[in-house]
């Protein structure tokens, strides 16, 4: 009886670590939906254009239970992936609807066994002259003249679909929008915000006011190149790049321990959601875009280069118990003592792994011997000094 238990708990502690070591690349097959092509339908795409700030095949990250992070990928290919999904889930049959271009401002998604979280900002343009568009081909070149008609600009958190289905859901709803604008162009507004809707609200509660910016940039419109850090709130992770928040005006910033949360004038706590803000002084990034819950709790930014850096603890507690009891559980330690980046080139955010830090220290030898050095390379702290390091070397140190 004896050497079968053996076998057994040994088959049970291979299945759970196997669980557990999930890839590192998350990578996902959109075919063409059908379901996205309602009746009543008034117009077609036959062109869709990339204009993210990262034209690159990753689109997020996902952070699982264990505490390992994977990239997010379209598999074939971004601009292949949504160009095939899109025109081919929406038939021009005989041609009889007029075609818009469609163009990708953002497209990131990001999430953690409790939500997933998507934001999606696209334009929907008429060609000047249709009449040298023709519906035949699966793509028109991005040279084609082009006026803006709609803009619109969502938020998706869903907690009980797939990450590809809260991907369908924004676009669904953003082909919902338009064509409700299309069938009553007089009085619907050619654009939709979740993010206005949202500044709205926080610019009531908070005395806030939109911030207007010159269209010419300098140093001072660059995060890492800025000599004062512009006080206000960051809607999007545009806003923190930029150094322009969307919305300025007198905060009232209670923090604590690393902590931080924005009051209300009567005192109580803001529950609006936001991307992070700044008191003229720090950087504060909301938790709920590192830890996938809703919480209208930030965290202070310790250090700011190639990564903004802080300590925090990446899993909550809800999410370790749900996740398993037994052998799962003990994959990771979990303290309050994670290093979290965001990085500075993509937004996404994640807890550094062993793993992850090797890749981020490539090429720095010496940073990897102190790594290799380390007595326990999963300790937050000293993790976060190697990356400072990084940061000191990748930009130059900003006082504020």
């Amino acid at each position: 009886m004896k050497p079968l238990y053996t076998l057994f708990t040994f088959f049970l502690i291979t299945s759970e670590l196997a669980v557990a070591q999930k890839s590192a690349v998350i990578r996902l097959l959109f075919q063409p939906d059908l379901s996205m092509n309602t009746p009543g339908r008034l117009f077609a795409i036959d062109s869709v254009i990339d204009a993210r700030l990262d034209t690159l095949n990753r689109i997020g990250a996902w952070q699982y239970a264990s505490g390992k992070t994977a990239e997010i990928q379209l598999k074939s290919g971004f601009q292949s992936t949504l160009t095939n999904f899109i025109i081919n889930s929406l038939p021009n049959v005989d041609n009889k609807l007029p075609s818009y271009a469609l163009t990708i401002h953002e497209f990131t998604v990001s999430g953690t066994p409790q939500t997933t979280h998507f934001d999606l900002a696209l334009t929907f343009s008429k060609y000047i002259n249709s009449s040298q568009i023709t519906n035949k081909s699966p793509s028109v070149s991005t040279t084609q003249q082009m006026e803006p008609v709609y803009n619109v600009d969502l938020i998706v958190e869903n907690s009980s679909k797939t990450i590809a289905e809260v991907l369908k859901q924004g676009i669904a709803i953003a082909f919902l929008k338009f064509n409700k604008f299309l069938a009553n162009p007089t009085t619907e507004p050619a654009v939709y915000s979740d993010l206005a809707l949202e500044a709205a609200n926080a610019a009531r509660d908070l005395n806030l006011a939109p911030a207007i910016y010159d269209s010419t940039k300098s140093n001072e419109d660059n995060l890492l190149r800025c000599k004062q850090l512009r006080p206000g709130v960051y809607q999007n992770f545009s806003d923190l790049r930029q150094n322009r928040p969307s919305l300025i005006g007198k905060l009232v910033v209670e923090e604590k321990n690393g902590f931080a949360d924005l009051r209300k004038s009567t005192g109580s706590r803001s529950k609006n959601s936001f991307f992070g803000f700044s008191d003229g002084k720090n950087l504060f990034i909301s938790k709920r875009y590192q830890s996938g819950s809703s919480a209208r709790q930030f965290v202070k930014v310790k250090s700011m280069g190639r990564y903004l850096l802080w300590i925090d603890n990446y899993i909550s507690s809800s999410i370790i118990s749900g996740a398993s009891f037994g052998l799962i559980g003990l994959v990771a330690t979990y303290t309050d003592k994670d290093c979290i980046a965001l990085d500075m080139q993509t937004g996404g955010v994640f807890r550094i792994t062993q793993d992850k830090l090797k890749e981020m220290l490539s090429g720095q030898d010496d940073l990897l011997n102190e790594l290799a050095m380390l007595p326990n390379p999963g300790n937050g702290p000293e993790q976060y000094r190697l990356l400072e390091k990084l940061n000191q070397r990748n930009y130059p140190t900003i006082t504020h």
